[in-house]
């Protein structure tokens, strides 16, 4: 079973890569306690201070680290403090959505410096058109940050669909169109001419959760996105999991209680995803509806799933039923996650799924289920953030990796 870890915070002993390991090691505490002096890092991390003054000068030849001057003296001779320079260079996050392409740019602190939100039409959810888009986008967040294209040194994009991170490749994603086995990795390269990594967003999100949102203090977490599609993204023991074939977390593809069970298809959205997403809850809706004696209005059928759940909240029988059969199918869901995994959170987000009505029938509804009921049941405190700051999470780290490589 593949699953992501963290990086190392002690710098492991091979030989051929000490020094490199040593200065990725001092970075982060430089990062962390910026700034400080080289005495302060002999404390931190244990090493000497002949060790310490060659992995200083390396990073400081990188770019990474630079003087600022002499600190506050103790009676002695005031040591001499190191900063962190977060403006050395630039990464960028991409989220890809059905209807929507969203883009962060931010320095090398993970400090956001631009962001960029564009609409999709048909043509553009091809993905070369994608491609395209990213490039456009980019070259507008960097305008308004006053910065050079040449110094965005690394990209993540998340995709709404099974990914292969290794190899770069989306080999599916049901609601895109033609987004099957595209080595969208390869072409975001060829478009950019920098290093990529493709993920598959929900997992992104529960990289940014874990990282500065809902899930800061949980090791074992599952982040349940609900919008149009419906992904969960697992953590384990302070570890993100992929699976053996990169389906973990796929559960739009559950049966459905009640319902016969549908074979499941990589190329076709889900059973789940079907009735619990955007487009399924917005389908119940009009049927229910249309059952009245009364034509409904073409407003309200044209009501999206947000609006229904927020009109459940203004007391409307017919939102207040779709809401609350909506709620019961994922408590089900989220019962059925807390037997394979046991996690210590599920964290609701996505477009729909982190609605404070539909999280509050799901607190309501699970206590149904016994083993389910001690979990502990958050909202997602990023919103549409939370993909893209594991987006920018992750191309930090890659960033370090390739700079001292």
């Amino acid at each position: 079973m593949r699953i992501a870890g963290s990086p190392e915070q002690t710098p492991p002993s091979r030989p051929a890569h000490l020094r490199q390991a040593n200065a990725r090691h001092l970075l982060r505490l430089i990062k962390s306690h910026n700034p400080c002096s080289k005495a302060d890092l002999v404390r931190y991390s244990g090493l000497s201070a002949p060790t310490i003054t060659s992995c200083v000068a390396l990073l400081t030849k990188l770019g990474l680290v630079e003087a600022i001057g002499d600190g506050q003296s103790n009676g002695g001779r005031p040591p001499g403090l190191l900063r962190f320079n977060a403006k050395h260079g630039y990464v960028a996050a991409v989220d890809v959505g059905g209807t929507r392409l969203r883009m962060m740019l931010a320095d090398l602190s993970g400090a956001s410096v631009a962001q960029w939100s564009h609409v999709l039409r048909d043509r553009q959810k091809t993905p070369p058109g994608m491609c395209t888009l990213v490039r456009e986008g980019l070259r507008e967040m960097c305008n308004a940050g006053g910065i050079s294209v040449s110094r965005v040194l690394h990209l993540t994009a998340g995709a709404p669909g099974i990914t292969d991170v290794d190899a770069g490749v989306v080999l599916s994603a049901p609601n895109l169109v033609d987004w099957n086995d595209v080595p969208f990795r390869a072409l975001l390269e060829k478009e950019l001419q920098i290093p990529v990594i493709v993920e598959n967003d929900t997992n992104l999100a529960a990289v940014g959760e874990h990282l500065c949102g809902a899930a800061i203090e949980a090791a074992s977490f599952v982040f349940l996105a609900v919008g149009t599609g419906v992904g969960a993204g697992i953590f384990i023991n302070g570890h993100l999991l992929h699976g053996a074939h990169w389906s973990a977390g796929e559960v739009g593809y559950f049966g459905i209680g009640g319902k016969p069970r549908l074979p499941t298809k990589m190329r076709k959205a889900g059973q789940f995803e079907s009735i619990v997403g955007g487009g399924g809850i917005e389908a119940r809706w009009k049927k229910l509806i249309s059952r009245g004696k009364i034509k409904p209005a073409p407003e309200q059928m044209g009501l999206q799933a947000n609006q229904i759940l927020d009109l459940a909240v203004e007391g409307d029988r017919k939102a207040m039923e779709v809401a609350a059969k909506t709620a019961s199918l994922m408590a089900d869901a989220v019962a059925d996650i807390a037997l394979m995994l046991d996690p210590e959170v599920v964290i609701l987000g996505g477009g729909v799924g982190s609605h404070p009505e539909l999280c509050r029938l799901i607190r309501c509804q699970i206590g149904r289920h016994e083993l389910a009921s001690r979990l502990v049941i958050k909202s997602s405190a990023l919103g549409t953030q939370a993909q893209l700051r594991g987006a920018i999470s992750t191309s930090l780290e890659a960033m370090h990796a390739l700079i001292l490589a």
